[in-house]
């Protein structure tokens, strides 16, 4: 299936500015977005595709690249791993640069970081393949380079980090990565709290230490069935649009195990139950 042209996604014309590209973006993500379209399979669509079309029309060097090739050039994000290895494009902007006497080249990469990380600041560190002349014939080689990047409190998934190593430009993309028992879905924060069967039928209060430090509490509601969701809103990741995701809670059942009076009870209380 062919994609959609992106300014068309957006509605929107190929002169627009950045200011009407963010403004149509955020149009098209509060009306599609999946927490107001509950169990919508075409809004879901919908959102990802402005999603995809924001991302490239929002960044002036890709944005010019489909201008010029369309989805031809669909590969802009494609070759980046978490580690940061530079795509076949880098490469031969590299040995371009170095044949004209230089090195400086623009790499735009993918960085795994953490959520406590982005919640909270701090520092990661990697390891990088930086392209560096050899000084001969515009010949490029791949060097490893380890570097420490530091990362702002609440930072954004897909946030765009800037970065200057050994004379290249690098722009990192922050990837969510899992962390403390936590995982990222969009810039929601998820979290799997076992919970005693007997519990989520009788309903209980569960309690733990949220990545920021603070310690959280929740009511589990009588009747709970397992793998429900529980939202505690505006504790997830920052969006780059503005606001935050929610914490979501998902509740799974556990079995504990009972000693021989308490299976007898089970018992008869599943008979008065039949």
């Amino acid at each position: 299936m062919s994609k959609r042209d992106y300014y068309d996604v957006l509605g929107l014309s190929r002169d627009s500015s950045a200011a009407e590209i963010k403004t149509a973006y955020r149009r098209a993500a509060q009306k599609y977005h999946p927490d107001r379209n509950d169990g919508d399979k075409e809004s879901e669509e919908k959102f990802k595709e402005a999603k995809e079309a924001y991302e490239v029309l929002s960044d002036t060097q890709v944005r010019s690249r489909y201008d010029r090739f369309g989805h031809a050039n669909d590969n802009h994000n494609s070759g980046h791993g978490a580690t940061g290895g530079p795509s076949f494009d880098d490469i031969i902007n590299a040995a371009r640069s170095a044949f004209h006497g230089g090195v400086t080249t623009n790499i735009r990469q993918q960085v795994g970081v953490p959520i406590d990380i982005m919640l909270n600041g701090g520092s990661i560190n990697i390891s990088i393949m930086v392209p560096e002349s050899t000084g001969q014939y515009g010949q490029v080689r791949l060097n490893t380079k380890s570097v420490t990047i530091n990362i702002k409190k609440d930072t954004a998934p897909g946030s765009m980090l800037n970065e200057t190593i050994d004379g290249n430009k690098l722009a990192f993309v922050v990837i969510p990565q899992s962390a403390k028992g936590f995982f990222a879905h969009g810039v929601d924060v998820v979290k799997k709290i076992d919970v005693s069967v007997f519990d989520a039928i009788a309903g209980t209060t569960i309690e733990f230490i949220y990545l920021d430090g603070t310690t959280l509490r929740g009511n589990v509601p009588p009747n709970t069935k397992t793998e429900t969701p529980l939202r505690i809103a505006g504790r997830g990741l920052s969006h780059t649009m503005g606001g935050r995701g929610d914490l979501i809670v998902v509740v799974n059942h556990v079995l504990p195990k009972l000693n021989e009076e308490q299976l007898k009870l089970v018992k008869e209380l599943a008979e008065k139950l039949k």
